[in-house]
């Protein structure tokens, strides 16, 4: 049986305001590095293992996109996979509708979608498969894991008000793969008022999904200290940047002396 061609969205337009809060500086957590690439590039790095990929839209805030371009690295130069870097949206559900929009835009839509944490660099080729080969059967699937910890809702005077049964629970994690046709017409009828994730949006619509099993280490970069020595990190990609920036400016201004010079 053949692997069900599929595309690849990955959200990385969020303000990473709680991770620039724990550091005390403005940062993409996305852009940064993490065991000798950024995050970005090994949150997008394992769908060009699956031999079906056929398409990647990465999600980035306005402005940003040379500096997402950097953080991919050399998937850029991957001819023979189409890769869109877009302006994301204000929400994360507008993000992934303007994403699917441009997957719209290319010839020949793949089978499946997966949309994926940018955020989530530890994703690897396996997790991809079963939860794709879970999709094939029940149309959209996503990797979970099971809630272990005792559960307990808080009410609203801050004490304790009752205990909730843990059976049946589960953390829910990314890529969620969902059949093309389906997640395109659940974003096309969602109203953008409330959704936890795309799961959401597509059962909101009427459509089915299961599981696959999630790993323990497909975790996301949510605060600083899930990047080891972040803030140093942080401090020396925002003087690399700053210095890049001041060279792109002087050599644009250098081609600009140049053409004046060859017409006078």
């Amino acid at each position: 049986m053949s692997i069900p061609t599929l595309a690849a969205v990955i959200t990385a337009a969020g303000s990473s305001a709680r991770f620039s809060k724990g550091i005390g500086c403005d940062v993409k957590k996305e852009y940064l590095p993490l065991d000798g690439h950024s995050v970005l590039y090994m949150a997008t790095r394992p769908f060009y293992e699956i031999p079906s990929l056929k398409a990647v839209v990465v999600t980035c805030p306005e402005g940003s996109e040379d500096e997402a371009a950097v953080a991919l690295e050399d998937l850029i130069d991957i001819a023979s996979v189409p890769l869109l870097i877009i302006k994301g949206g204000a929400t994360r559900m507008e993000s992934v509708k303007a994403a699917l929009e441009a997957l719209k835009g290319l010839p020949g839509l793949p089978e499946y979608i997966a949309i994926h944490d940018g955020a989530r660099p530890y994703l690897d080729k396996s997790l991809i498969i079963t939860t794709l080969a879970s999709a094939a059967i029940a149309g959209g699937a996503v990797p979970v894991l099971p809630v272990t910890d005792a559960v307990r809702r808080l009410g609203p005077d801050g004490l304790f008000s009752e205990s909730i049964e843990k059976k049946g629970l589960v953390t829910v994690q990314t890529p969620q793969i969902f059949r093309s046709e389906e997640i395109l017409d659940a974003y096309g009828r969602y109203p953008f008022t409330e959704a936890d994730d795309d799961l959401q949006v597509h059962m909101q619509a009427g459509y089915s999904s299961t599981f696959s099993v999630g790993s323990p280490q497909n975790r996301k970069i949510t605060f600083a200290e899930d990047i080891p020595d972040a803030k140093a990190k942080a401090e020396e990609y925002l003087k690399a940047r700053e210095e890049g920036r001041r060279s792109a400016k002087a050599s644009k201004r250098m081609r600009e002396l140049i053409m004046q010079g060859d017409a006078e």
